[in-house]
């Protein structure tokens, strides 16, 4: 398989047009395993089992994790894709076991997936010691989540080992029962958290919290069991985990195991019109290189963003390669059994290449790959190095090639590949103190055991928890008695709080048999009524979307074109709670209500891109009630820097004859698209400005005929993409909204940003508004409020400290390969609402 490869790679060289657009190669040389010997703590049992297993040594971290764990120490083992981490925490666990067989082990898994596939592994190593031990093994496995069968659980509870779960099981179903869980928790030894880089933001809270509450249901069962964490490489991988478990850890950052060489590419698809500065399709560049990939004996990931990506990539390569059998596609919402069927053809070599989204980044057993293709950037560079990852896991040669896209993003790292290459990975942040978040899983605590006067909650004393529980008294949550905190009668308060914000599913059904899920906050663009549904490669008319049963009804159709949805976002203000007048403006905290409203869709053509028109859509908008903060620029402030020609949020005015104008443009060339040579069918085409009209100071220069040209609606598209001329406005909003996460403790997602040049939030002044992206807020915004001087400060430090001269993905957002960014104009911003003299 490894010359199969080389083969490719070889083919790759010789193709002048892809050499030509390589704009960056990183190549890491092979290294040899570090090997050490087999703890001697372990039973000889257990190194039998290694020698069943071709095993005579250990790598090296492999040694130092597992001599950790038997020494009774919380342990972390941060070390790349495929080192071997999952045989840290296997052996001592199976060491325990025979031990002590009546212990039993908890193993926390971000993804259902991930936790079946785990059991899988360890079910295995089970089988094989029981061979080694026959009659005197006595002890199992299981998975316990959302879709274990309820003539099931009961037995699991009592009589299973080693219990696969996730942590919103754990929260919902363990923890609020654990009376039925009294002989698991009473002898309960080992606590697997895999993948702890997941566990940020929000979501990394609540999941602190709920850690909380199961080291206090171990002090009622007297069990202090030993947590081992497993993390990708992080900035702060230790940091996280300390904070997710209130405790001392050891961590084992090393790597011994071996890696085969690696090569990555960037590859920025060559341009097919220089003059407007349009790129061949990122998708076009990455089917072509799978369909030469798919000729060699070789297996590979091809990664992209979206669902809708996923979907359109598999139906391209499926066009492209004859043998269809050897590709598929990965997502969320396949059902369960397509998606194990999947992972399992991929891990008997049987296919070729699969497409996914980031669901097959985590470490999900998928057998040795060789290469991994990337269509766009990932959007973080720890994202990227997980992808990248997955090559090689046979120790042979592997390859990455990330396709860029159009985006200004892809664009940046394209002119800039150290962003990718030379920065450390993405921090992980996480606040399980937030008050909205900790009111909430207090109470669930309450409810799954009385909290006694003068008791602690993790590492918060009892004073710091009165203001909370003072809280829930007076909302009527809990009641206080006999010196003792308890919920109200048949409360059930784990139900009422979600760890991931999560939407609920709806079915997508034909003549009443299910092919799939879709999530609530998907729906409406993916499978709204009329829609192109894509599903592993097959279209589908969306008939009809049920809110109320939350259910889709789909017909097979022969489809040439996708749907893509028109959305629109706006802020209302329900409720203004405070107001303050700062340098330069105002700053406001608010009830809002942020509404994302699908008026329409358009019939893109696969392939070309063609829009093949619009349609009208009546729906019932998507509708977030939460709580906003938000910075409005005074009149003043924006006089003074629109004095600096530095305000670059204004519409243009393109000249009272703008009508007769591109008429005459469109006539001179003959009513047809001067790049993909589209006639005018219906609506007319449009005039696109060669040179950005915001680079002129003279509009009559700006409207010369030879700086104008015909492009059909597509083509204009691609062609303004290229040239993104940023406003003051969006790069202050990408400054604060990126920096905002590091002052609250949460992941980017958690929070939303929205800009506008005149609000009605504000009485028609400027504004950057920042939301909290869960219903009803969880108090991001009001401390962004609070700390609205010191975000604005290291913000503008951040920006004017940062080497780039126009803007960058660090400071002030990516420029677009011939754009030009607006650094300048957010350090005018920032300047001004810190009431600091501008400079041009």
């Amino acid at each position: 398989m490894n010359a199969g490869i080389e083969d490719f790679l070889r083919d790759l060289d010789q193709d002048h047009r892809y050499i030509r657009n390589i704009v960056a190669t990183e190549h890491r040389e092979a290294r040899s395993p570090q090997y050490a010997g087999i703890p001697s703590g372990l039973r000889p049992e257990i190194t039998r089992l290694l020698q069943d297993l071709g095993i005579s040594s250990l790598y090296s971290h492999q040694n130092t994790a597992i001599e950790s764990i038997l020494n009774k120490q919380n342990t972390l083992i941060s070390s790349g894709v495929a080192s071997g981490k999952s045989l840290c925490y296997q052996l001592p666990i199976l060491n325990q076991l025979l031990e002590f067989p009546a212990s039993r082990a908890l193993l926390l898994f971000p993804t259902k997936a991930l936790a079946q596939d785990q059991q899988q592994n360890m079910a295995g190593l089970m089988t094989r010691l029981k061979a080694i031990l026959p009659g005197k093994a006595r002890f199992s496995s299981g998975v316990y989540d959302g879709d274990t069968p309820s003539d099931l659980r009961a037995s699991l509870r009592k009589s299973t080992s080693l219990i696969f779960s996730n942590p919103d099981m754990l929260h919902l179903g363990i923890l609020p029962h654990h009376p039925l869980w009294s002989d698991f928790f009473s002898n309960l030894r080992y606590v697997v958290i895999d993948e702890v880089h997941i566990y940020r933001g929000v979501f990394g809270s609540h999941f602190a919290n709920v850690l909380r509450r199961l080291r206090r249901i171990c002090g009622f069962y007297r069990i202090k069991p030993i947590f081992i964490c497993t993390s990708a490489p992080l900035g702060n991988a230790l940091e996280l985990s300390g904070n997710l478990l209130e405790d001392a850890l050891q961590i084992i950052d090393t790597d011994g195991s071996p890696h085969g060489e690696s090569i990555f590419h960037i590859y920025n698809p060559p341009l097919v019109d220089e003059k407007l500065g349009i790129r061949r399709s990122a998708m076009q560049e990455s089917t072509h290189l799978a369909k030469n990939f798919i000729r060699t004996d070789c297996q590979a990931l091809m990664f992209t963003e979206t669902r809708r990506n996923v979907e359109i990539l598999f139906r391209y390569l499926q066009d492209k390669i004859p043998d269809r059998e050897l590709i598929r596609s990965y997502r969320s919402g396949y059902l369960a059994q397509d998606r194990r069927e999947i992972e399992r053809r991929l891990r008997e070599g049987r296919l070729r290449i699969v497409v996914s989204t980031n669901a097959l980044e985590l470490g999900i057993d998928v057998g040795g790959l060789d290469a991994i293709f990337i269509n766009g950037y990932p959007g973080t560079i720890s994202g990227t190095r997980q992808q990248s990852g997955r090559a090689g896991r046979k120790g042979g040669k592997a390859l990455t090639i990330l396709v860029a896209t159009a985006n200004p993003l892809d664009q940046y790292i394209c002119q800039h590949p150290e962003y990718l290459f030379e920065n450390n990975p993405e921090q992980a942040l996480i606040d399980p103190d937030n008050p909205e978040i900790l009111i909430a899983q207090l109470e669930c605590a309450i409810a799954e055991l009385a909290l006694l006067e003068g008791e602690a909650f993790g590492k918060l004393q009892h004073f710091q928890l009165f203001p909370y529980l003072s809280i829930l008294l007076s909302e009527n949550r809990i009641r206080k008695i006999a010196g003792k905190y308890v919920v109200q009668p048949g409360s059930y308060p784990s139900s009422k709080v979600s760890l991931r914000n999560m939407s609920s599913q709806f079915e997508l059904l034909n003549e009443g048999v299910s092919i799939g899920f879709v999530d609530e906050s998907s729906v409406r663009w993916m499978a709204h009524p009329q829609a192109i549904y894509l599903h592993e490669g097959d279209t589908w008319i969306v008939k009809k979307l049920d809110f109320e049963l939350k259910k889709v009804e789909l017909e097979p159709i022969v489809s040439d074109y996708y749907t893509q949805t028109l959305q629109d976002t706006q802020l209302e203000l329900n409720d203004l709670l405070q107001v303050q007048t700062i340098p330069g403006g105002k700053k406001h905290l608010g009830k809002v209500t942020v509404t994302n409203d699908i008026s329409g869709f358009k019939k893109i053509r696969f392939f070309t891109q063609e829009n093949l028109g619009v349609e009208e859509l009546d729906m019932p908008p998507s509708i977030l009630d939460t709580v906003a903060f938000w910075i409005s620029l005074s009149q003043a402030s924006v006089e003074k820097i629109k004095a600096l020609k530095l305000w670059r949020n204004q519409d243009n005015y393109y000249g009272k004859d703008l009508d007769a104008l591109t008429r005459n443009v469109r006539q001179r060339d003959g009513f047809c698209c001067q790049h993909c040579g589209a006639r005018e069918s219906g609506d007319a085409h449009h005039v696109h400005h060669i040179i950005p009209f915001k680079k002129f100071t003279d509009s009559r220069l700006a409207n010369a005929p030879e700086n104008l040209i015909t492009l059909c609606p597509r083509c204009h598209r691609l062609a303004e993409k290229n040239v993104i001329i940023q406003s003051g406005l969006a790069a202050t909003a990408y400054l604060l909204h990126n920096l905002a996460p590091f002052f609250v403790m949460c992941a980017l997602k958690d929070i939303g940003v929205h800009f506008e040049e005149h609000s009605e939030l504000a009485s028609g002044d400027p504004i950057i508004a920042i939301y909290d992206s869960i219903p009803g807020g969880i108090g991001l915004s009001k401390k962004l409020y609070e700390l609205q001087d010191i975000l604005v400060c290291e913000a503008l430090s951040l920006a004017e400290n940062c080497p780039c001269e126009d803007g960058c993905p660090s400071c002030t957002g990516p420029i677009s390969e011939n754009g030009e960014g607006a650094k300048a104009h957010a350090i005018a911003i920032l300047k001004a609402l810190l009431g600091s003299a501008i400079q041009q």
